[in-house]
């Protein structure tokens, strides 16, 4: 029994180590990242907090970057005494990477011109102190487009290929033309009243024609008298 014990408690040290070391690598294989909150021009600053928060989720879900969260960034520059407000700077960037011990910080800004939106997300090495990555998009549309926005601008400072969205194939319907109805002429009118006598021209003025002729009476003027024969009284 003890002996069986011992085999499993091995058994499952191996599968704990099998399956965690992959992961150890590549966790390493990843960029340490910190975000800083990006700067808005013509939003609030709680949607521009709403937003950075989101660049962060989608910088993990690419599987690419290490991101260090809000929470632990208060944290650890609380604790050096280190005061966000006002850091903006890539020199200042650069020194709070290093006191959170981070391979790379990014920055940015989101502004709007009319109906235009702008984002722009720099990556600066904090080992050089130069940028290393820039993402520059447009978006024009309400503030919640931008959060499709930021997925583009983080496959851009990942270096994997973005998928545009292509508009919806819209099928053609053939334009078929209306024939326009078409309209008999007076002259017309005036070879039947001559075919058809008196008769014809008062079936004619009381709109009994209408339907023949296509249209009214009214159209055409009452005929004149007829001319006067040589010699009679």
């Amino acid at each position: 029994m003890t002996l069986l014990k011992k085999t499993f408690s091995i058994f499952l040290a191996w599968t704990v180590f099998l399956f965690s070391f992959p992961v150890t690598v590549h966790a390493q294989d990843r960029l340490a990242v910190a975000v800083m909150d990006l700067e808005g021009r013509g939003i609030s600053a709680m949607e521009a907090a709403t937003l950075t928060d989101r660049l962060r989720s989608e910088m993990v879900n690419v599987g690419v970057f290490q991101v260090v969260e809000r929470g632990q960034m208060e944290m650890l520059l609380e604790e050096q005494g280190f005061q966000q407000t006002g850091c903006t700077s890539a020199e200042c960037a650069v020194e709070m990477g290093k006191l959170l011990g981070v391979q790379a910080m990014a920055t940015g800004s989101i502004g709007k011109l009319g109906t235009m939106w702008t984002l722009d997300v720099r990556m600066f090495d904090v080992g050089t102190g130069e940028i290393s990555k820039v993402s520059s998009r447009n978006f024009q549309g309400g503030v919640e487009g931008l959060l499709d926005l930021l997925k583009v601008v983080t496959r851009d400072l990942a270096g994997l290929p973005v998928e545009e969205e292509q508009p919806a194939d819209v099928e053609e319907q053939p334009v078929v033309e209306a024939e326009e109805p078409k309209k008999r002429g007076g002259f017309f009118r005036l070879l039947i009243l001559v075919a058809i006598g008196g008769g014809g021209y008062y079936a004619y003025s009381e709109g009994m024609l209408d339907d023949l002729l296509g249209t009214g009476a009214e159209d055409l003027p009452f005929p004149p008298d007829p001319p006067t024969q040589p010699g009679s009284n």
